[in-house]
């Protein structure tokens, strides 16, 4: 149980930070993001492959990855409009309801986990759905890029802008409540695709008459899903570069952090698929999605200064608490 509760953390920190390094940089519409992210987490995996002297491929895993890319393909533009930290914490809470409801009730063929204290389980769960609430009422304020401002004032010359390191300074821009309502339902949208990403990966663990060169760990099926991510992502940007006539659009400066994000989700849902070996998707799935939430809001408070103010830091607190007592519950519920 150890080594799965400290696989989850590690995939919760690398969860939890993906987008960072994309942060920091002039904000883009996130498609070539998404190809860039696809490309340094195959990378990542085809070395993981190797070291595990090259399993065979699961067909059935690539389909997870393939439900991560789509959802992944939206996540910058849902970002740029709701703020990195409201946008994760929303699909996120909407990602473990899925993954916990797909394992708690044998959904899609999983066979049905039930925990040794079902009522400390749900206590965890319903907790942790009250503290996602409290999400929705966060005001994130979006801060504008110095590129975006040099860009609409190339012909003032007598503006000046600030540096590329202190973006935080130079203002921000009013989201209107249509935007923000489709940004949300889009948020959510994500996390039910993001909630069932890992779905076929645990099919395959528990059918292995079905499947029987399939694996009951975890790693060996990290090649296939990113397998299955690189050639969705492609998809995605030659249908993008056709309908911007071939012209996509990704500042220089963001080509390394999209490659890094890659290479820290690939660690992330490493794991991940290791903390659903160990503990099952009814554990795993609520700690590896609620807590990235709150490593990505730390980043959004004493960072990127998205959430300020005394309202918006208590409501985002007393999410917390129930995050992670919410959390607690669940986790204690395998064995209690």
């Amino acid at each position: 149980m150890l080594v799965g509760l400290g696989a989850c953390i590690v995939a919760s920190f690398c969860l939890g930070t993906i987008f960072v390094p994309v942060k920091m940089c002039a904000p883009s519409d996130g498609f070539m993001v998404q190809f860039l992210m696809a490309v340094g987490g195959f990378l990542v995996s085809f070395a993981v492959n190797a070291i595990l002297q090259f399993p065979p491929i699961a067909p059935l895993a690539m389909i997870g990855g393939a439900l991560w890319c789509t959802a992944n393909a939206f996540a910058l533009m849902i970002m740029n409009r709701l703020g990195m930290a409201l946008g994760i914490l929303i699909w996120s809470s909407v990602s473990c309801l899925t993954g916990w409801a797909t394992s708690r009730y044998g959904l899609f063929g999983i066979p049905q986990v039930v925990p040794n204290s079902s009522l400390l389980n749900y206590a965890g769960v319903i907790i942790l759905i009250i503290g996602s609430l409290f999400y929705l009422f966060i005001k994130s304020t979006i801060h504008r890029h110095p590129s975006e401002i040099k860009m609409e004032s190339k012909t003032k010359s007598e503006l000046e802008v600030g540096t590329i390191e202190e973006p935080m300074e130079l203002g921000h821009h009013h989201i209107s409540l249509p935007v923000r309502l489709i940004s949300v339902a889009g948020a959510i949208f994500s996390g039910l695709f993001y909630g069932s990403m890992c779905t076929p990966v645990t099919y395959l663990q528990n059918h292995t008459d079905e499947f029987p060169l399939a694996s009951k760990m975890g790693l060996p099926y990290l090649f296939s899903f990113f397998c299955g991510i690189l050639p969705t992502a492609t998809a995605i940007l030659v249908i993008y570069s056709l309908i911007k006539k071939n012209s996509p659009s990704i500042p220089p400066t963001l080509v390394l952090p999209a490659l890094m994000a890659g290479v820290l989700f690939a660690f992330g849902i490493a794991g991940f698929f290791i903390g659903n070996e160990r503990l099952s998707q009814t554990i795993a799935y609520p700690i590896c999605s609620f807590l990235p939430g709150v490593i990505v809001s730390l980043w959004s408070v004493f960072y990127f200064k998205e959430i300020t103010g005394k309202r918006n830091l208590y409501l985002l607190l007393t999410a917390y608490g129930c995050t992670l007592l919410g959390v607690l519950l669940v986790t204690i519920s395998k064995d209690i």
